[in-house]
């Protein structure tokens, strides 16, 4: 299904004219003008991120660099000046899956299932998050959600959110490489929680629900979305949807997918969990920038998909989802905007009081090419010189 995610499709237009490229401190100032913000931080205070309770819990941005460095995030600016009512962005936001088919939170309860009724409950997108911790390194919040899936079904959900800021050895711990001096990074994990606190048991008769984290960074021509498969995959293995991708967009090179990530054009991809790896990657070469995706894989084999239809296999779907923004006539346009790195829980059926869990850890790294070049061989299983897409 080519057309779907309309609130994006809409807001695309202005999001292209409202790229963050501001340096760290810039995007915190703007933001304390309207919005309690909370800063963490370690490594000296160069290694920092803003986190807004109200705005849904969200990490806005991020700094390898100190106040002065790049904001690695992209939020819409012009969101400020409507009174940061929908359409933020940021690093880190948490949904609630299903986003396809008759189980998903996102069409309303209009029928047909169409794109057109897209709407992002409020809930989700514009309520605050109550905020319970916070120290140096580490932020918990909580938030009640009360939510109605396409065919009607109702859900009560205390969801709880603990963002942290991660250290040189909490890296070298959870990647297991080694963190040299020369090298400047800023890491986090934002670990979500779900009980179901409603009345009934939620079934897959009724629609499941999943954790669906996502991150939303600024476009560029040389960024590349890095994922190694873990068994022999095809192009056709892939979900797709919106635009047709050609070989400068899309590739599978020694088993591993190259995805243009230029935020230029309106394009997504799904990899399915059979062939997901738990770590994927992304590589900006002018910035000298690798991120690392690292999020909770389990066996399970539930997930959602992205196809807005009355589906016959409404759980068959992808653990990663990526998004690539652009204008909705699947034009390529000159103008970046930004793209997506995501992840989801599986589904499960949840009894009254049972909890799902996932976390979404993210790394950035910057530096000597040498040293991002070996971090990549291990994680991506791939040399950064063959991090590159072209028709031939």
């Amino acid at each position: 299904m080519k057309k779907y995610f309309s609130f994006l499709f809409l807001l695309g237009i202005s999001y292209c004219n409202s790229q963050t490229s501001e340096n760290y401190n810039t995007v915190l100032s703007q933001l304390k003008e309207y919005t309690t913000v909370i800063e963490l931080s370690t490594n000296n205070g160069k290694s920092r991120l803003i986190i807004t309770p109200e705005l849904q819990g969200r990490i806005i941005t991020s700094s390898y660099d100190g106040l002065l460095g790049d904001a690695n995030g992209w939020f819409n600016k012009n969101s400020i000046t409507t009174k940061l009512k929908g359409g933020i962005g940021g690093e880190d936001r948490l949904w609630i899956g299903p986003l396809g088919s008759q189980y998903s939170f996102y069409y309303q309860q209009i029928k047909p299932l169409n794109e057109t009724n897209w709407l992002v409950p409020n809930t989700m997108e514009n309520e605050a998050y109550q905020l319970i911790n916070q120290s140096n390194t580490e932020v918990s919040m909580l938030k009640k959600m009360t939510l109605t899936n396409h065919i009607g079904t109702n859900f009560i959900l205390d969801i709880s959110r603990k963002i942290t800021i991660l250290d040189a050895a909490q890296i070298t711990n959870n990647l297991q490489i080694s963190i040299p001096e020369s090298l400047n990074y800023i890491a986090y994990e934002s670990a979500n929680s779900l009980v179901n606190i409603g009345t009934k048991k939620i079934t897959k008769e009724k629609g499941l629900v999943s954790l669906w984290s996502a991150g939303m960074f600024n476009g560029s021509t040389e960024s590349i979305v890095i994922i190694p498969l873990t068994k022999k995959g095809k192009l056709e293995d892939l979900y797709s949807y919106m635009g047709s991708l050609g070989k400068d967009r899309l590739q599978i090179k020694k088993n591993v997918v190259l995805y243009k990530a230029d935020g230029q054009y309106r394009s997504k991809i799904g990899v399915p969990p059979h062939l997901a790896p738990s770590i994927y990657g992304c590589y900006s070469a002018k910035k000298e920038r690798l991120t690392i995706v690292q999020y909770k894989k389990t066996r399970d084999s539930l997930y959602f998909n992205s196809n807005v239809s009355v589906q016959k296999e409404p759980y068959k779907g992808e653990v990663i989802p990526i998004y690539n923004n652009g204008t909705m006539d699947y034009s390529v346009t000159t103008i970046p905007s930004f793209f997506e790195l995501e992840s989801t829980s599986a589904m499960r059926e949840l009894e009254v009081n049972d909890t799902l869990n996932h976390y979404h850890r993210v790394y950035h790294f910057s530096g000597n090419k040498k040293v991002l070049d070996a971090i990549a061989k291990k994680l991506l299983d791939i040399s950064l010189k063959d991090v590159t897409l072209s028709n031939n």
